[in-house]
């Protein structure tokens, strides 16, 4: 079940991060469709990253640190996405530190992927 929802959270982050090079692609409407699940897909990722963090805190001290401080980066991470869109204003500034602070949480899940995997 702990792998099942680190997928899940996987899946979930994926349909957010695939939204910009699909606009940058050109294809609007799927842009425009993955919009729609944009807010539920936020939600999704926190919500099985959350049961993935709390199923998985029993193994923290087991094997690489990494595994776990990883898995943890990417949690806050997503929080601090979420809580810098809503205090910036700015439209411009905003979307550039989104795509940010989107490319630091996909290298932290590559890291914590491949820390599970070591």
């Amino acid at each position: 079940m702990r792998i099942v929802l680190g997928l899940l959270a996987l899946v979930c982050f994926l349909l957010l991060a695939v939204k910009y090079p699909l606009r940058k692609l050109g294809l609007q409407k799927l842009n425009g469709a993955l919009m729609k699940l944009h807010e539920p897909a936020s939600a999704g990722l926190l919500l099985a990253g959350l049961v993935h963090l709390i199923l998985c805190f029993r193994f923290f001290w087991q094997g690489s640190l990494l595994l776990p401080l990883s898995g943890l980066a990417v949690f806050i991470m997503c929080f601090v996405i979420i809580a810098a869109c809503h205090m910036m204003k700015e439209p411009k500034q905003k979307m550039h530190w989104h795509r940010i602070l989107s490319l630091i949480t996909a290298i932290l899940i590559a890291t914590h992927m491949a820390a599970y995997w070591m």
